[in-house]
């Protein structure tokens, strides 16, 4: 607790009014101390509006998601293309996949919010667009009351660490203690919300699909012939391995049908009558 308070910066502040120094529930009191300093502030951090983010909603917060799906004539070399036209405009290449199976790619590009239409008609110019669609999401009043939130913990924050400052037994300390990580752990779920939020109005984001059209059948007349050597080569192979495996068959018949034939043709001589 000693190399924690060293580097709060914060005049110690006297035990409020009503303020145990004996010892007792000490949390409940913190939340009456802190309830009072922190209102002025939550209320006046409520009309708190965002910066400026973009240039083209008039200083709204606003994410641009598109999807685009183009027919091109090879996907690999196209989606190289896509990745150096994404970083001519300030951006990058956020994922990549290829299916070997449909020769097509999958990209997610990240472009800034200032040149996403540039980027959707440079894309569209690659080949035949097949698809595609866009979306935008305001996200200005969910920013706003996330700051909110934020301006309120961070005000309750630092009326906690006057209180830990000011306590005066061990339980009382640790209780204060307690409240102010549950407090931390709160601004910094908030901050990194804030940070997801930022990226996603600052760099557009814009889905696309890669497609190769499908290759007609052609008549190869080398494969063919191949192909019919190789089934005559097969048939043959077969005939060859039948045959032999009926050479032993017909020599042991041959050779059980020998003295059948000499025992069939002794008959039994008539017997006379008397």
């Amino acid at each position: 607790m000693v190399g924690y308070l060293s580097q709060v910066q914060t005049p110690a502040m006297p035990a409020p009014s009503g303020y145990s120094a004996t010892g007792g529930p000490a949390l409940p009191r913190v939340q009456q101390q802190i309830m009072s300093f922190t209102y002025s502030v939550t209320a006046a951090s409520a009309t708190t509006r965002p910066g400026s983010y973009s240039t083209s909603f008039g200083g709204r917060m606003v994410e641009m998601e598109g999807y685009i799906t183009i027919q091109v004539a090879d996907a690999k070399t196209s989606s190289d293309q896509a990745a150096r036209l994404a970083a001519s405009l300030g951006g990058y290449v956020a994922s990549s996949s290829f299916e070997d199976t449909s020769s097509s790619m999958s990209l997610i590009l990240r472009v800034p919010e200032s040149n996403f239409s540039l980027a959707m008609r440079d894309l569209s110019a690659m080949g035949i667009v097949k698809d595609q669609s866009i979306s935008s999401n305001d996200v200005t009043e969910q920013y706003v009351d996330l700051q909110a939130q934020l301006d309120s913990y961070k005000t309750e924050e630092n009326a906690l660490l006057r209180i830990l400052n000011a306590s005066t037994t061990v339980r009382d300390a640790l209780d204060t203690e307690n409240a102010i990580q549950n407090t931390q752990a709160q601004i910094n779920d908030i901050e990194g919300q804030l940070r997801v939020m930022q990226r996603l109005v600052t760099f557009a984001t814009i889905n696309i699909q890669l497609m190769e059209p499908l290759k007609s059948p052609t008549l190869d007349f080398a494969e063919a012939l191949n192909s019919a050597l190789l089934a005559f080569y097969t048939v043959a192979k077969g005939m060859l391995i039948l045959g032999a495996s009926l050479v032993p068959i017909a020599v042991v018949g041959g050779m059980a049908y020998v003295p059948y034939r000499h025992f069939s043709r002794k008959k039994p001589e008539p017997i006379e009558a008397k």
